[in-house]
Formats: structure tokens, sequence, C-alpha cells
């Protein structure tokens, strides 16, 4: 199996869609995601390609999961850091290697360019968080916050 990780496009969209909607209802029942606002997230990434991406996880043309990537800089790091905002994986092909083939793309792919990489999930998804830690990525020393209006 040999991943393409590609930008997203137009065509992808109604799959990744439907892959984002999936993700929230298996991973953060409690919080909704809507249609509206998956489609507010790829106007947004294609109208504006520098605040970050969606990532398609494509194999044989069938498209097998995505992420989505945003960019911002870090005064914290001193350089451009990545955060991997979402990660899914369609449920035949977890455990396949798919999530650390693409932490291995992104490195290549931003060497040089992210000072470093950063991501969330929820405590109780104990495969993303062995994934997480296999990767190098360790529990930040900060508290992380959010108030919605």
């Amino acid at each position: 199996m040999n991943p393409l990780f590609r930008p997203c496009t137009e065509a992808d969209f109604p799959t990744v869609a439907k892959y984002m909607l999936a993700l929230y209802q298996e991973d953060m029942p409690g919080k909704p995601m809507t249609l509206e606002k998956c489609q507010r997230t790829f106007q947004e990434f294609t109208s504006k390609p520098e605040k970050g991406q969606i990532v398609v996880f494509d194999i044989d043309n069938t498209i097998v999961g995505y992420a989505i990537l945003v960019f911002f800089w870090s005064n914290e790091f001193g350089g451009d850091l990545v955060d991997v905002d979402e990660l899914f994986v369609q449920k035949n092909y977890r455990r396949r290697g798919i999530g650390q083939l693409f932490f291995q793309w992104l490195e290549k792919s931003w060497h040089n360019k992210a000072i470093a990489y950063s991501l969330q999930t929820s405590p109780d998804n104990e495969g993303a968080i062995a994934l997480y830690q296999r990767m190098g990525f360790a529990i930040s020393d900060a508290v992380y916050f959010i108030k919605e209006p």
C-alpha cells in the first residue's frame, strides 16, 4: 500500500465532507459538525492557501482519509508551525500504517519550513494517542483553552 497525499479538490470534497462528519460522530459525539462548516473550511483554504490545506489520503484513486493542516507563525517556537487540525482514516484502512506514512510525508514536505507540528485528540482516543507518541509528539507544557461566543 502506497498512499498518495495530495490537496483536496472540489471533486474530492463530497467524500472528504462525509469523513469530516464521521470524525466528529466517532471521536467527539458531543460536538456536532455540520456540512456548512465543512464547506466553509474547504472554501477558505481554496481561496487562501497560505492559511491551510486539506490533504486527502488517496490509495488507487480511492480517498481513504484526510487531514486538515493550518499554518501559522508561533512566537513561542520562533517560526512557522503546522497544526494538524483534523486527521481521519476510514475504518477499513486503519492500523495499516497510513497515519505514520502521512506524518513522514508531512515532515518531508515541510522540511526546513516548519519549526514544529501540533495536534490535538480527545483523551479517549487511545489509538491516536499511541500513534502520535510513536511519531515523536509529546504532551504540551501548556494547557489548551477555548472560548466560544
